[in-house]
């Protein structure tokens, strides 16, 4: 409840500043015209592809037991974002081996950048917390000083619906990296960039922390719930009082 509650607060800030441009300060700052419609001075209505690197991914074979044995290097897949459900993902369901990375069109992007499927169930996104790659399944964001990570995170919920509605396939529905690089996004200057993240990160730096909490937490379920089905860990010595 507590993450889903900060995660409120956020998008609530992003529009605030975002869509409905009352940012600090906007009182002082000229509306003028722009592809998006009207758009405080000095921002600047970009495509995304032009503002940020954004990378596809790939799968090593599977026949190559040498591009998996032994992996540890994170490689996302679809499911792995649709089962967490969260903003941060701490790790993946499977690892592939340097080689595997090396001989694949999988590409190696920093911590903290923002993964999105991009097929089937489409626009569904987390932050990675360490170096990270995808199968061909996603487009992942890799943030900078112009647009960061948060910035990214929620200007793609807030246009999550009109991503999808780009997209096309006869077996599934796809889009395009090319697609997805011709958004229109307003970059603002600097310095409200500086401070808008300064102003999320001591609220995503707690949902980060939560969701580790809860990760330990249902871990320590996990190991703790088959050994006391089976007796192995006996509790019948224990005072435990039930109200």
């Amino acid at each position: 409840r507590r993450i889903k509650i900060l995660e409120e607060m956020a998008q609530s800030i992003y529009r605030e500043w975002f869509v409905k441009f009352r940012f600090p300060g906007h009182q002082k700052v000229k509306m003028v015209d722009s592809l998006l419609g009207k758009i405080p001075e000095g921002w600047e209505v970009e495509q995304i592809g032009d503002v940020i690197e954004t990378l596809g991914g790939g799968t090593p074979s599977t026949k190559e037991l040498s591009y998996w044995e032994g992996g540890n290097i994170d490689w996302y897949t679809p499911s792995d974002l649709t089962a967490s459900g969260s903003m941060f993902i701490n790790g993946s369901s499977k690892k592939i081996a340097n080689l595997g990375l090396e001989k694949s069109s999988a590409k190696l992007f920093p911590a903290y950048s923002l993964m999105m499927t991009s097929r089937a169930t489409i626009g569904v996104i987390a932050i990675n917390t360490q170096e990270a790659c995808t199968n061909q399944g996603f487009i992942t964001c890799v943030p900078n000083k112009r647009l960061s990570v948060f910035h990214l995170y929620f200007w793609v919920k807030e246009n999550r619906e009109k991503i999808i509605s780009v997209a096309s396939g006869a077996t599934y529905k796809e889009i395009s990296r090319g697609e997805f690089r011709e958004f229109l996004i307003v970059v603002p200057p600097p310095p409200i960039e500086n401070t808008f993240t300064k102003n999320l990160e001591p609220m995503c730096g707690l949902i980060e922390n939560l969701i580790k909490i809860n990760l330990n937490l249902r871990k320590t379920r996990d190991l703790l719930l088959p050994k006391l089905i089976s007796g192995e860990l006996d509790v019948s010595e224990l005072d435990i009082k039930i109200d």
